[in-house]
């Protein structure tokens, strides 16, 4: 082969390269390694949170349970019928914000079965199901703070969840208001409650689906409330790993299920009906989306 071929031939792999058409060195990732792990081990991993109530947490029994648990266990449920597996056992391996994503990229968790807000920066590392609820941004307080809105949030403590999607609402607050304020992190929502309670933060900006539980779990709940606005909007839905196109097919299809068959809705009121919360506008246009005729 002639020197001006063998150029001709590394250009064009340069050019392919350059446009990603060729796998990177070193970064190959097997494709569906989430169900061979699955097939091999006959062993379902399902990421838990502790303490967020009703998506997460450990029931009285000391088991895992909640509304994000009765979803994916439908899932594990499809995966075995898939897969025509005889028997498949149910591992439950907690997580946070700190750990979540990493657990399952690296294919210690199957599916992280909580509250995770559906963002583009963590798309680069994982990918997520159908929305599974619908949250915003608010602010949970003392109602002997005084704070009703986000002005009032000047001069004041406001926690925020380590690695969460509100630290950089409140920043932008922060400029945009002109607001001092000092920023405290919490690594669990119980955390954040028990420093609300004992008056070393005067807000928590989070999620508003998390506060339901939280404002249950207080000591006294008639002392908390919900204020300010709406901040944003909080897809929330299950992390499953990248480069998974058969399981993130098995969990798509059997959300979309759930959707038309009216069994969403009924966990909804399982979970979310005893603490006065159903089905809002935004949910329901998510799963009207997702419901694919077969």
């Amino acid at each position: 082969m002639s020197t001006h071929i063998i150029k001709r031939i590394a250009a064009v792999a340069l050019s392919c390269a350059g446009l990603g058409l060729l796998p990177a060195m070193g970064h190959a990732q097997e494709i569906d390694s989430t169900i061979s792990r699955i097939k091999s081990t006959h062993t379902f991993t399902i990421g838990y949170r502790e303490s967020s109530v009703p998506l997460s947490y450990v029931g009285p029994d000391g088991k895992p349970t909640g509304y994000s648990t009765e979803f994916c266990l439908k899932i594990a449920a499809a995966v075995k019928d898939y897969l025509k597996l005889p028997e498949l056992a149910i591992k439950y391996v907690p997580v946070d914000i700190q750990t979540r994503q990493a657990l399952v990229a690296n294919g210690t968790v199957d599916i992280s079965c909580e509250g995770a807000v559906n963002t583009w920066t963590r798309q680069k590392q994982v990918s997520f199901s159908p929305i599974s609820w619908v949250s915003a941004e608010q602010l949970l307080v003392l109602k002997s703070s005084g704070i009703k809105d986000i002005k009032d949030l000047n001069g004041k403590t406001v926690i925020v969840a380590t690695a969460g999607t509100s630290e950089p609402t409140l920043n932008r607050l922060i400029q945009q208001d002109h607001l001092n304020v000092k920023i405290m992190h919490v690594n669990t929502h119980s955390a954040a409650l028990l420093a609300l309670e004992s008056h070393r933060g005067a807000a928590y900006l989070s999620d508003n689906g998390a506060f339901y539980g939280m404002i249950k779990a207080a000591k006294h709940p008639e002392d908390l409330a919900v204020v300010g606005p709406e901040l944003s909007y909080q897809p929330e839905a299950f992390i499953i790993a990248k480069n998974n196109p058969t399981f993130s097919w098995i969990v798509g299809h059997t959300m979309s299920d759930m959707f038309k068959s009216g069994e969403a809705d009924k966990l909804v009121a399982k979970w979310f009906g005893p603490l006065g919360v159903g089905i809002s506008p935004k949910l329901r246009a998510a799963w009207d989306t997702y419901s694919f005729p077969e």
